[in-house]
């Protein structure tokens, strides 16, 4: 079994993909590389014995051994960040994360939702700010999609603020600021916000919140489902170094 530890393990990573995007009903982001990942493994299995005759592939070994020793510090440093503060404030900011069937919230953005509604209940004097624009594959922008389920679900639509125009979590902050600052009347440093988003997210949220002039601001995250903490997380780390190059 040993001798064909990477077909099974290429096999298993293409078959997970496929089964998280039929459960989630919905496409999962980075689904793409990991199943060329999964093809990649397999089709080393039928060629690591020519490729260990090659010079480079030693320098390659250590490059690997390198970018995997990378890549689990990012991932420690997602995992360990601080997100679940309650305490008082006066925004709350949701981030989008997709729609299902172009339509309604994606299983994560409702997790983000109802966080929010959790905070909203210790916070009620605060504004939802909700934020996320029209994708591709979408029939409404995703803010207005969170606006219904929280309104469905009791929320004031008065106590609601839609920014629809942002097409990333960089845009989430730049966007949500501008309408922040127009109805308070106040810059951000006079203003305390909640960023509400994911565990996986709540990272690079913080570092693109500081980019973006966030300063009186801390995180309420939901939970990731079980299953999709492999591909979520994954991803994370990849978007984090992303971000912190091109993002500005």
């Amino acid at each position: 079994m040993r001798r064909y530890w990477d077909i099974l393990l290429g096999g298993l990573l293409i078959l997970y993909v496929i089964d998280v995007n039929l459960i989630s009903s919905t496409k999962i982001a980075f689904s793409y590389p990991v199943v060329a990942l999964g093809i990649i493994i397999v089709v080393y299995h039928f060629i690591k014995d020519k490729l260990a005759l090659l010079k480079i592939f030693q320098t390659a070994k250590v490059i690997i051994c390198i970018f995997l020793v990378c890549f689990l510090g990012i991932e420690v440093a997602i995992i360990s960040y601080p997100k679940s503060n309650l305490q008082n404030t006066d925004y709350i900011l949701v981030l989008g994360a997709g729609l299902s069937n172009g339509k309604t919230p994606s299983l994560i953005l409702q997790g983000r939702l109802e966080a929010a509604i959790k905070c909203l209940k210790q916070n009620e004097d605060a504004y939802i700010v909700l934020s996320g624009g029209k994708g591709n594959d979408e029939d409404l922008p995703e803010a207005h999609a969170m606006s219904i389920y929280l309104q469905d679900r009791g929320i004031d639509k008065n106590k609601i603020l839609i920014e629809d125009k942002s097409q990333n979590t960089n845009e989430n902050f730049k966007f949500s600021k501008e309408k922040i600052e127009e109805l308070s009347g106040k810059t951000l440093n006079e203003i305390s916000v909640k960023i509400i988003t994911t565990d996986f997210h709540a990272l690079r949220s913080s570092i693109l919140a500081k980019r973006n002039g966030y300063v009186k601001f801390d995180n309420y995250s939901s939970t990731t489902v079980w299953y999709l903490i492999p591909i979520t997380y994954t991803r994370e780390a990849f978007a984090i170094v992303k971000s912190l190059i091109f993002d500005r």
